[in-house]
């Protein structure tokens, strides 16, 4: 089921992705994709999106660097817009495995080296962010250059009250 006309769906890549064909859109449910943690293991987004950490209720930003390593303090400037809200877990989807180098910072990102997941996502050559709510749909999808949309979704979405004291 798709709720792309959803009030929780808000797609700011609508109009870039247009013509490619099987793109998951705001509404959509997150497709899982192959990566490689930090640790050099094989692993999936699912295990991240479903449950992660024993939080069902929790919501997820994927930070997609567009297979463009410059991306990385684009991602990080959203991980911050969204730090006020302790039940959104952030992770980096990295294109090589430099930008995972640190493993304080490398914690939180995962490498797409084959460019799987950023192009089941529709996202190579286009640095974005994705929300992905806690039954496993889309949110929010938008460029990782305007942080500030994802601040003004999380602003609409969530009451006041839901942000970390």
């Amino acid at each position: 089921m798709a709720y792309r006309e959803s009030a929780l769906s808000a797609d700011h890549l609508k109009l870039k992705q247009a013509l490619k064909r099987g793109v998951p859109h705001a509404g959509d449910r997150a497709p899982d994709a192959d990566l490689i943690a930090f640790d050099g293991k094989s692993t999936t987004l699912f295990p991240l999106l479903y449950n992660a950490e024993g939080r069902s209720w929790g919501w997820n930003l994927l930070a997609f660097d567009g297979r463009d390593p410059a991306a990385e303090p684009l991602l990080r400037q959203a991980a911050a817009e969204v730090a006020p809200y302790s039940f959104i877990r952030s992770t980096l989807i990295v294109s090589a495995p430099e930008a995972m180098v640190e493993e304080a910072a490398a914690r939180d990102s995962l490498s797409d080296l084959d460019g799987a997941a950023h192009a089941t996502y529709g996202l190579n050559g286009t640095p974005a962010l994705v929300l992905v709510r806690p039954d496993g749909h889309i949110a929010f999808r938008g460029p990782a250059g305007r942080p500030e949309l994802l601040r003004q979704y999380c602003e609409q979405t969530f009451l006041p009250s839901e942000q970390a004291a």
